[in-house]
């Protein structure tokens, strides 16, 4: 959004109620993190003064200085709670745009997905990701899934026997449920991000997470121990610390094995923090249509980094000091556009640049570029080693899965800022066409 838009503050439920006066209505932000709701709607809702916020600071109802609720809600205990009253998410829903989304997957090249934690339908997690099983019996899924148990706040105790559940009745050959997604925190731009310093235009507050250091040390160690791997989303540098802490007890504390643990987005990480994903081992996934010089990020985001906003996205620091690295596009959630296309996200990666013109702005650090090797085997390689794949898919070679992508030229030759324009002729799936002919 360009500066001015909305205030820090959020967005009232008067403007919409001027538009929307006689019915319930929310609309999401682009980063999935906030909603805007009219009078109506916190009415259906029953969100009132008086209503607990769901976890103070984090997720919670912004209120105005008589308490009442402005129409702002942040993160995903209370928006799925207000939603979920309002227009309850169902399976019938939910597939319907699933299949709908199916064959532009197919045409922009995806043959694997990572399902970084799903809306829970009530309390049931597996009634989305059967949704996989579902069209993978009826010959209609077209890529393979590696789902995730989604946590979201305390209690944690039961975490690892839910995922244990789901994956007994979910998992099939193409669709596998075997990772704790744990959201950390929240973005910057609500202010649910967790930093390590405060935040630069709100000098008072470093943001906040669901979980105290204890419960970050039990549910990190517990899940580690059980042989399942974590997926973390930071998108604060605090955020990011808290799960290395927690990933090195959990490493100290139980036995050596082949882990493969993530922290997800890294909008920042300190140059403390930054080599110790190396030592570790914890691989960096990087959203890397993020990394663009769009309005958000030199807007909003240097309002609320400061000068620390001149060093965001460094994958290539990453790689330097030894680290892995991945890429997923987090879709459809996003800073300023959203898109699943693998091929926006490698020529970002490689041009720290919007898509469109050669000259639009670049973000810095300059030096943070990718080459277009590293960037394609993040999307590759990379993507395939962190769901356990890499023997099976993320290249070509004798013994693999037949998954694989023809494009209309090769992207080595000509401009990089043609990347995302090139036409993918043919998809392949285990070897049958998805999109395209033979």
């Amino acid at each position: 959004m360009a500066r001015g838009h909305v205030p820090p503050e959020g967005p009232s439920r008067h403007d919409l109620d001027k538009i929307i006066p006689d019915r319930p209505a929310f609309f999401f932000a682009i980063d999935g993190h906030s909603i805007w709701v009219n009078t109506k709607a916190l009415e259906v809702a029953k969100v009132t003064k008086d209503t607990p916020d769901p976890i103070p600071r984090f997720s919670y109802y912004v209120r105005d200085e008589k308490g009442y609720p402005t129409g702002y809600v942040l993160e995903v205990n209370a928006v799925l709670s207000l939603v979920n009253e309002v227009e309850p998410i169902s399976p019938a829903a939910m597939g319907k745009l699933m299949e709908e989304w199916l064959p532009k997957a197919s045409s922009a090249g995806i043959t694997a997905i990572f399902d970084a934690g799903v809306p829970p339908i009530g309390n049931d997690q597996g009634a989305i990701l059967s949704l996989y099983t579902e069209l993978e019996t009826r010959g209609q899924l077209p890529f393979r899934v590696v789902g995730s148990y989604l946590v979201k706040s305390p209690p944690i105790d039961d975490v690892v026997q839910q995922l244990q559940n789901i994956r007994k009745r979910v998992s099939s050959e193409l669709v596998q449920v075997a990772v704790v997604k744990i959201i950390g925190d929240g973005t910057q731009e609500g202010y649910t991000a967790w930093l390590v310093e405060p935040y630069s235009d709100k000098p008072d507050f470093s943001g906040a997470s669901p979980f105290s250091e204890e419960q970050w040390t039990k549910l990190v160690g517990m899940t580690d121990a059980a042989g399942f791997d974590l997926h973390i989303h930071a998108c604060g540098d605090g955020t990011a610390r808290a799960g290395l802490d927690a990933l090195e007890k959990a490493i100290a504390a139980n036995p050596p094995r082949d882990r493969r643990h993530t922290i997800a987005h890294l909008v920042y990480v300190t140059d403390q923090d930054l080599p110790r994903f190396a030592k570790l081992g914890v691989n960096s996934q990087f959203s890397a249509n993020w990394f663009s010089a769009d309005p958000d990020t030199t807007e909003i985001l240097k309002d609320r980094y400061g000068e620390r906003q001149k060093k965001l996205y460094r994958a290539q620091s990453i790689l330097k000091s030894g680290g892995r690295i991945s890429f997923g596009t987090d879709w459809p959630a996003a800073g300023y556009f959203s898109t699943y296309k693998p091929l926006d996200s490698i020529q970002i990666a490689v041009t720290r640049q919007l898509i469109g013109k050669a000259t639009n702005p670049v973000l810095g650090p300059e030096e943070e570029r990718l080459t277009l090797t590293q960037a394609v085997h993040a999307n590759t390689m990379g993507a395939a080693h962190q769901i356990r794949m890499e023997d099976k898919i993320g290249s070509l070679e004798v013994g693999k899965m037949a998954d694989l992508v023809v494009l209309e030229r090769n992207i080595f030759e000509g401009s990089v800022h043609d990347i995302a324009s090139t036409r993918i002729d043919l998809t392949l799936m285990n070897g049958k066409p998805t999109h395209g002919t033979v």
